[in-house]
């Protein structure tokens, strides 16, 4: 009996393990139709706050309230803050800085290049044909589609559509023949028509969604307009439940934003054609918004309010937006009403942090919110920030990364060594930490007094941000001097090798300065050259007879040290360097001057933990305003380090530096050419969100809580060393990468390991073909990002490539799960997972899970789903993610084998519902037989009638306006019942109050006591929706009552003379 009972637990781990939407038994789905004992309340309190370990930020949330369907599809309304740091130009939303309305109800979209809804897309498979060539030279209908990607009617950047609904999230883009690929693949159905995407989930639910938030940028570079986000306007599930979204107030703003960008030229141009394309361009932008504000969702009886105000602390309008006072605004209240009874009520309050300084006076301004109160309860819970460093909107007090470093500085390209330029004409925008947390929450304080306060550190990286370093040593350097009279002049330096050895890893150039004050322009060597005044330069070689050979020359003048690649010398032969002058008029006067230096450029090898942006967890303290103090401490470091090594990597790439071209017409040329340089940009341009924005990606973090011990959680290793000196040096940002938990160790208070759980994810990209755009030389491709820039001359067109990047996508799949304990150190369990990915027209399900548990036993379960059942209408309306069939084993054996069968007829009302509940027989599994037959639907989904095996049929009333059960009556079909119902379903959809509900108790009695219904088992329920049962009357008919607070909390359970049979007691324990 015991083995049984073992067996049956790790099999029902392996179920839960393998797939949670798998549904062990049918019962399950009835009892689910049927109230149960109300929960408790879940209070928002300390030591709820998850961590988000792999990036080191901390998930505040503050819950709202949740609207939970009939389909069992549940949508949470809350406010969240982002705890990885505040930008100096981030702007507050409605809810305050930091802080964010949050429900899965949108698309964002990430938009590159021109609108993907309204352009057409072309995506070269293989862009590297078209650069730097002459649109005459390529083919007619490669440059038919490059017009068009000139003239913005074609795009070749795939813009990034990144999705959060209830039961699905990730990313798509749409590819060339107008289909939308999912990143990571997923079984859901995307299509756009009519200005609106509707995407299916893979369990049928249909989402809706309609352009919501715009954006117009003008520029005096370039301007555009897009739609920034698609909004959800309606959810329809399958059992014709739905759910509405209705956005009733718009936000309308502006912001002025600055660019700068320094154009400068490769040395080796620096005396040529292109040296004239040298450029400084400083550039503003005015970005409009127009925000579409969520005013209502509407659930059947159930409506979600959100208020928003006009007026803050007495002024109307936003002083953090600029915008008319009349068309800004700050979310005020959320409420939750039933039949407009309230049910739940917030209120959010208001201030600003205020700066000084900013170039207009919106920018002094920033949304704070200071509390938020519920108001049923009469408690309120308010926030502490960090305020003692407040930057304005805008400033250029920047790091690299973009978060507040006190520095003043005039401009906001990065001074330091890039390539080929020593730029000193920027701002400092190294970290600082002791300015890093401006504005970040420190504290969250309750009702009863207590409190939970957070520290933070800034992020760190071991030898990955890879900034090279310079070391400039000078060689010799001479100067020659033409007084007027004296005809000739000249000098000689000290003698010098040019031998030395770069070190592994280090790179050594030579610098030659060449200055030359004097009017010669041909080359040196022929007397006849003289005009009016000459300088030469010369680096010269000491040969074995003793005599020095001229190896470089000089003589036009240069801007700035000249990179050199010294020709053919010997290193052990001494060098020297020599001027000569000479004029042929009386009084010339001229001088030069020559220097080498040796560059040595080498990469940063100290080892240290080097300071990223953005902030981290380091502590949470709470305590619950009596005697209870929790503590956790976060810890980022190797493991298996005796230092402090950080096991930080750079997660997301920054480029200041890219490769630029222009067109110039050279002075004295009559032709017009096209230069490449580099383009030095305040902007730190990260081409896509796709790989996320974080800034520092975690391979172990250590959460340690106070007397309990600690957990090592462990990630992929994944990051770039990061090297902003270089152009185009950045890693793909389209990069599908893995972010999945794969190992966690627990430890006991005293350091002993208590176990241990590893994950094993491998990467399928079965799906990727499907893109038209695939590349079949890269499999992890779903399409290529280029992008083009056209530069026109006096005769042709040339093209060029900026950047090109590779799009990935694919799916990570849990390949295996491993869970031991260190008690005698066994092995608690092994779980293998295997998928359905051999079908590429098929959707990639988890088919098979099998583990092996302590004692030896392999358990196995299996799921067949729509397209292995072949259920046409399942696959047509995408519900193919519901597992059908289940199957359990243990040693190859069978031991539980069942399955749902769903239909579409008069039964269902046309829907696709179960309508039979099948159990195999174990010994002969092909053999099955019909646990529970749904006999009856309503239009609403609702069942009305099942019948279990061996049993009378069951029928259900169903009231409330169809939303929840009122009556269950076992032994009768819901035809002999239904044309008695018709009272107890009127009175239930009139309950709105105390009155109300006592007459619909009193009817629900009369309804048992009819004569026609006396032998049956009859149990009667009523509600006070959207707070929970408030009566159960079973067959015996002895009621309960459950009774609530005014904070819709369960208070306590009493019978019909009132005597408390269970309570419930609230402390508001943090």
């Amino acid at each position: 009996m015991k083995k049984i009972i073992l067996l049956v637990s790790a099999l029902s781990a392996l179920l839960a393990f393998g797939q949670e939407s798998v549904e062990t038994g049918t019962t399950n789905d009835i009892q689910k139709i049927f109230p149960a004992t109300p929960e408790t309340y879940s209070l928002f309190k300390a030591g709820d706050f998850p961590v988000d370990y792999r990036t080191g930020k901390l998930n505040v949330s503050v819950p709202l309230y949740e609207i939970k369907t009939r389909y069992g599809v549940n949508i949470p309304i809350s406010l969240t803050y982002n705890t990885g740091g505040i930008k100096v130009d981030e702007m507050s939303g409605v809810a305050g800085l930091g802080w964010t309305l949050s429900i899965p109800n949108g698309i964002s979209v990430e938009m590159h290049g021109k609108n993907d809804l309204v352009n057409g897309v072309w995506f070269p498979k293989d862009p590297s044909n078209y650069p730097s060539q002459l649109f005459t030279q390529l083919p007619p209908d490669v440059q038919a589609k490059l017009v068009s990607v000139k003239e913005g009617t074609m795009d070749t950047q795939p813009d990034i559509y990144h999705y959060n609904l209830p039961t699905i999230s990730g990313s798509f883009i749409k590819d060339s023949n107008g289909n939308f690929q999912t990143i990571p693949y997923e079984d859901v159905k995307i299509t756009y028509a009519g200005d609106k995407f509707t995407i299916t989930d893979p369990k049928g639910v249909v989402y809706t969604l309609a352009a919501g938030n715009s954006s117009n940028t003008v520029s005096t570079i370039v301007s555009e307009a897009y739609t920034s986000s698609f909004i959800l306007e309606k959810i329809k599930f399958p059992n014709n439940e739905e759910v509405s979204f209705t956005y009733g107030k718009r936000n309308f703003y502006s912001h002025l934003t600055y660019g700068f960008v320094d154009v400068y030229i490769p040395v080796e141009q620096s005396d040529g054609l292109c040296k004239d394309s040298r450029k400084n361009i400083h550039s503003s932008t005015n970005n409009s918004f127009i925000d579409a504000l969520l005013t209502e969702i509407v659930h059947n009886d159930e409506k979600v309010t959100f208020s928003y105000n006009n007026t803050i602390q007495g002024t109307q309008g936003r002083k953090d937006l600029n915008g008319a006072a009349a068309n800004t605004f700050a979310l005020g209240e959320v409420t939750a009403t039933y039949k407009n009874k309230v049910i739940r009520k917030f209120a959010l309050e208001h201030d600003y942090f205020t700066s000084a300084g900013g170039d207009s006076s919106y920018k002094n301004f920033r949304l704070k919110l200071n509390k938020v109160k519920n108001i049923l309860e009469n408690t309120e819970y308010s926030f502490e920030y960090d305020e003692s460093s407040k930057p304005v909107l805008g400033s250029y007090s920047q790091d690299i990364w973009g978060y507040h470093n006190g520095q003043l500085n005039l401009s906001m390209i990065p001074n330091m060594q890039y390539f080929n330029n020593n730029y000193t004409n920027g701002g400092n925008r190294n970290v600082y930490p002791q300015y890093s947390q401006a504005y970040i929450l420190k504290k969250i304080n309750y009702p009863t007094k207590g409190y939970s306060s957070f520290t933070y550190e800034n992020n760190t990286v071991w030898q990955k941000l890879t900034i090279p370093q310079e070391e400039i040593i000078p060689k010799a350097s001479v100067t020659g001097v033409l007084n007027p009279g004296a005809g000739t002049a000249g000098a000689t330096s000290s003698e010098f090798y040019l031998n030395e050895v770069p070190a592994t890893g280090e790179t050594s150039t030579y610098l030659i300065d060449w200055g030359n004050s004097c009017a010669n322009n041909t080359p040196p060597g022929t007397p006849n050259s003289i005009e009016v005044t000459n300088g030469y330069g010369y680096l010269e070689e000491q040969q074995p007879a003793g005599n020095w050979k001229i190896i470089a020359q000089f003589q036009k003048e240069t801007s700035g040290p000249v990179l050199e690649t010294v020709g053919s010398h010997n290193p052990s032969y001494k060098k020297r360097l020599r001027v000569k002058l000479d004029t042929n008029e009386p009084d010339g006067s001229c001088s030069v001057y020559l220097s080498i230096s040796r560059r040595r450029t080498y990469k940063t090898t100290t080892n240290n933990n080097a300071v990223a942006g953005g902030l981290r967890i380091k502590s949470i303290n709470d305590f619950d305003g009596q005697t209870q103090y929790t503590k956790r401490t976060f810890e980022y470091n190797r493991p298996d380090s005796l230092s402090d090594q950080s096991s930080g990597s750079i997660a997301s790439s920054l480029e200041f530096l890219k490769y630029h071209h222009s067109v110039v017409r050279p002075t004295g040329q009559t032709q017009k050419i096209v230069c490449q340089n580099f383009a030095l940009s305040s902007d730190q341009a990260v081409n896509s969100s796709l790989s996320g924005r974080d800034v520092v990606s975690y391979e172990y973090v250590t959460e340690n809580t106070l007397g309990k011990g600690k957990k090592v959680y462990q990630f992929p290793a994944v990051g770039i060393n990061l090297d902003i000196t270089y152009p185009d040096a950045g890693m793909n940002p389209y990069e599908i990468k893995n972010k999945n938990l794969i190992g966690e160790k627990s430890y006991a208070a005293d350091g002993t390991p208590v176990e241990e759980k590893s994950y094993k994810y491998e990467l399928n990209m079965l799906k990727n073909p499907l893109s038209a755009d695939h590349l079949p030389a890269s499999v992890n491709t779903v399409a290529l990002s280029t992008s083009f820039s056209f530069f026109e001359t006096d005769t042709d067109i040339v093209t060029k490539i900026n950047n090109s990047y590779v799009v990935e996508s694919g799916k990570w799949l849990l390949d295996k799960a491993v869970s031991k304990k260190y008690l005698n150190s066994t092995l608690a369990s092994e779980t293998s997972n295997i998928y359905s990915v051999s079908d590429i027209n098929k959707p990639v399900n988890l088919v098979k899970t099998s583990g092996i548990s302590f004692d030896g036993s392999v358990v196995e379960a299996s799921y067949q789903y729509a397209h292995e059942q072949n259920n046409t209408d399942m696959i047509a309306a995408n519900m193919v993610g519901i597992p059908l069939l289940t199957e359990g084993k243990e040693n190859g054996k069978t031991i539980s084998k069942t399955q749902t069968v769903y239909g579409k007829n008069a039964t269902t009302n046309n829907m696709i519902l179960p309508v039979a509940a099948q159990k195999f027989d174990k010994d002969n599994t092909a053999s099955a037989r019909n646990t529970v037959d749904y006999n009856q639907y309503d239009p609403q989904g609702n069942l009305l009638q099942f019948t279990t095996k061996g049993n009378a049929p069951t029928a259900i009333i169903w009231g409330y306006n169809g939303t929840l059960p009122i009556a269950r009556i076992e032994g009768a079909t819901y035809q002999e019942v239904q044309s008695l119902a018709a009272d107890i379903i009127a009175r239930s959809n009139a309950d709105i109050d105390t009155a109300t509900e006592k007459a619909l108790m009193t009817a629900l009695d009369t309804f048992r006591n009819q004569a026609a219904l006396k032998n049956y088992s009859i149990t009667t329920y009523t509600y006070d929706p959207l707070i929970g049962v408030t009566s159960v009357t079973p067959s015996t008919g002895v009621r309960e009552f459950y009774l609530y607070d005014g904070a819709g909390r369960l208070q306590s359970v009493v019978d019909a003379n009132n005597n408390i049979l269970k309570e419930m007691k609230y402390n508001y324990k943090p």
